[in-house]
């Protein structure tokens, strides 16, 4: 081949190159979901989620059926796109408005207009989001950590801050549990296994005197979380 002809095949060829490979990370960068929203093996999935641009400091995804057509489309707080905040329409198959409103961190807000697959509102669904931000898991994505190591450092610590009074050893379980607010503080530390009293006073006091701890967190966002520690003397 000519010199000359080299080149011209390898610039034609460039931006088939270019295009193949903008297809090969487009696929990578989608989030594949199950028929509910929730993620899912490409393979079992119903839908998928792309991003698409930004709109001021947030992320705007599109989310689509297997097939192609529009699902959903919206604003995230994060480019992972697991915190929708902002403005959402959800489509009906044929491409119609099936539902518009606001998210808030996550959670559905104010009046979300509703529509059947023909255009007609259907009743309004009104939202408030206030009862969810108080919501006290038992388990998070980020699991709340004391300040000053795991959780056998926590129970360590709390038997260095306990004495029996009579000069005699300190025995049996006190199991104690509290919630780790979203600012690192501690409430409603109670003890709801133990035989004596004025030690699980005690328990209850050093386990308060722990914090601030490292809160929990759920989709990128601080959260309540509840603890239950046994104590072993």
């Amino acid at each position: 081949m000519k010199p000359y002809s080299f080149a011209l095949f390898a610039a034609l060829m460039a931006p088939l190159a270019s295009l193949s490979s903008y297809a090969q990370g487009g696929d990578e960068q989608r989030q594949y979901l199950s028929d509910v929203l929730a993620p899912a093996a490409k393979k079992k999935a119903a839908y998928y989620r792309e991003q698409s641009g930004k709109e001021g400091e947030l992320f705007v995804g599109k989310t689509f059926t297997i097939e192609g057509k529009l699902k959903a489309e919206g604003t995230y707080l994060d480019a992972a796109m697991s915190l929708p905040h902002g403005s959402f329409t959800f489509f009906h198959p044929n491409g119609r408005v099936e539902s518009r409103g606001e998210y808030i961190n996550g959670n559905k807000a104010g009046v979300w207009m509703r529509y059947d697959a023909w255009g007609q509102e259907l009743a309004e669904k009104i939202y408030n989001p206030e009862p969810l931000a108080n919501i006290v898991y038992t388990r998070a994505q980020t699991m709340p950590q004391f300040r000053e190591g795991d959780e056998k450092a926590f129970v360590r610590h709390i038997k260095s801050k306990v004495e029996s009074g009579n000069n005699q050893r300190v025995k049996g379980t006190y199991t104690t549990t509290f919630i780790v607010e979203k600012d690192g503080s501690l409430s409603e530390v109670k003890i709801v296994e133990g035989q004596d009293e004025k030690i699980g006073e005690q328990v209850a006091g050093a386990v308060k005197s722990t914090e601030p701890w490292s809160p929990g967190a759920d989709k990128g966002q601080p959260v309540r979380v509840q603890m239950r520690v046994p104590v072993q003397f």
